[in-house]
């Protein structure tokens, strides 16, 4: 009887339709209402239409991202550039998470660039990552901020064996930056990690997470209202800590845990608190 050969460990014959993809959203103010200017989302990307939620701040436009694929393969690049005008608000989250699927002896890229403009304020909250075995990863964001903006993003992944093992992706190399509007860097976080170190860098967990929040007016606040929000996860599910780096008007917020719907339940707790420290206000969850 031959012995099974993982997927990763399969001989690959290139067939690449790679996609190369350009997609970018603008949002601007008219009034007292966000809407959506200007959008090009060629395949695999699609959107909903925006809309506004019952207690969100004042004219700010909710905007969820589909796709029309079944994940990310070998040789993808995606580009995503989302621009928030003057005045603008904005909420743009994903429908669901995105699966990086085997990427082989190739890879599979995915940029995010925000712009975000003076008295704006920009939600990005994308689901995490699903990671599969034999996938490989170059992520990066970057973020470029007025001083009198209001930015907070989230960046997530989920290491995940669809036949139940511990079998792992290949690699991940993911980049945070953030830059202020005349292009002076102040903030970047690279991490590069294999597979085969996953477990052992985030002590056994399968999920890790990132918030930050970039705000010159509230970060204090934020950073209060986080520390509170951490205190009560429950530490055998969630394993969470922030920092705030005041001469930067950042915060930041970093967790692991051991499944997905402890990832989602988390996130779910920290944009709350955000959303509360800055408006006083509970946000309705956003339905997925």
């Amino acid at each position: 009887m031959n012995a099974p050969v993982p997927v990763q460990d399969l001989p690959f014959r290139s067939t690449s339709l790679g996609r190369s993809v350009r997609a970018r959203l603008q949002f601007l103010k008219s009034g007292s209402k966000t809407y959506l200017a200007d959008q090009h989302t060629p395949h695999p990307f699609h959107i909903t239409r925006p809309f506004s939620i019952s207690g969100d701040p004042e004219g700010m436009a909710t905007l969820y991202l589909q796709s029309s694929a079944g994940g990310l393969y070998h040789d993808d690049d995606h580009h995503l550039s989302v621009e928030v005008e003057d005045r603008a608000f904005a909420h743009v989250t994903s429908q669901a998470s995105t699966i990086i699927h085997n990427s082989h002896q190739s890879g599979s890229r995915v940029d995010v660039e925000l712009k975000v403009g003076e008295s704006s304020w920009l939600e990005f909250c994308p689901e995490p990552a699903i990671l599969f075995p034999g996938a490989r990863l170059k992520s990066t964001l970057t973020a470029h901020v007025h001083p009198k903006s209001r930015l907070l993003f989230c960046d997530a992944q989920l290491c995940h064996d669809p036949e139940g093992g511990r079998a792992t992706f290949r690699e991940l190399d993911n980049t945070i930056s953030l830059s202020r509007s005349d292009g002076d860097v102040f903030y970047i976080d690279h991490a590069l990690v294999s597979g085969g170190d996953w477990f052992g860098a985030t002590d056994g967990h399968r999920c890790a997470g990132t918030f930050l929040v970039y705000d010159t007016d509230c970060a204090a606040r934020i950073s209060s209202a986080l520390e509170g929000c951490i205190a009560g996860f429950d530490a055998s599910n969630v394993y969470a800590g922030q920092t705030h780096l005041a001469d930067r008007s950042v915060v930041v917020v970093r967790l692991l845990t051991s499944t997905g719907a402890h990832l989602t339940e988390a996130m779910q707790a920290i944009w709350s608190a955000i959303r509360v420290a800055v408006t006083g206000k509970v946000p309705m969850p956003r339905r997925k």
